[in-house]
């Protein structure tokens, strides 16, 4: 399966929207209740109780889920793509947005003001 940014989906965008957001209110600090977690690839899950289905899986641009990809590997996605860096841990994850990153955020903010989908955006 290809996994190239071009062909990433909402949960991608979404996530990036998300971090956006924790780096300006919150000084980085994720919360793992407000994100998919896969709780039978991380023990620690995200403590909402409410496990794993794999519907909830990250779906590709075209649709295809990713199997059992959730937030945390969306997270993973993300830093390889250098968008941002975790500077805590998995679990008390702390993020900052690279350069790389602030550009990308403004032109999916930009997208978003002018209408489109999280699934719609290009980069």
């Amino acid at each position: 399966m290809d996994y190239k940014i071009e062909n990433w989906g909402k949960d991608h965008w979404s996530l990036l929207a998300y971090i956006e957001t924790c780096c300006v209110d919150y000084g980085g600090k994720l919360d793992l209740k407000k994100m998919r977690v896969n709780n039978n690839k991380r023990p620690f899950g995200n403590g909402n109780g409410f496990g794993w289905e794999n519907a909830w899986s990250s779906p590709l641009k075209d649709g295809t889920l990713i199997d059992g990809h959730d937030d945390l590997d969306v997270l993973d996605d993300l830093i390889k793509e250098e968008l941002c860096e975790n500077i805590g841990t998995e679990i008390n994850t702390m993020i900052k947005l690279t350069e790389r990153g602030l550009k990308v955020t403004q032109d999916l903010r930009v997208h978003k003001i002018n209408g489109g989908t999280f699934k719609e955006f290009k980069i």
